[in-house]
């Protein structure tokens, strides 16, 4: 399984129209074969800042998705940082 976190920083009063215009995308990614979850979100405490999580079960499905979907040009997006995280296990979290 991979996840890709990370933030994005926009200013605050373009964030909704960001989201707004990343929305079909997301919608794509989530029936992507492989894709266990995606999200791009307004953080609740910044107002300028965008939380980007996604989950996948493999190498291959990423790089299916990646190659599939060309960056749209987003010059209100400040500054972005994105990191991928190879997971070798998972378990539930005990409360």
């Amino acid at each position: 399984m991979l996840i890709v976190a990370g933030t994005g920083y926009v200013d605050s009063d373009h964030r909704d129209a960001l989201l707004e215009s990343l929305a079909p995308a997301v919608r794509r990614a989530r029936t992507a074969p492989g894709c266990l979850d995606y999200v791009v979100a307004a953080d609740p405490i910044e107002p300028d800042r965008v939380n980007i999580y996604e989950r996948w079960e493999s190498e291959a499905h990423l790089g299916t998705h990646l190659a599939g979907s060309a960056p749209a040009p987003m010059p209100e997006v400040r500054a972005v940082e994105v990191v991928r995280y190879d997971v070798s296990g998972a378990r539930p979290l005990q409360g």
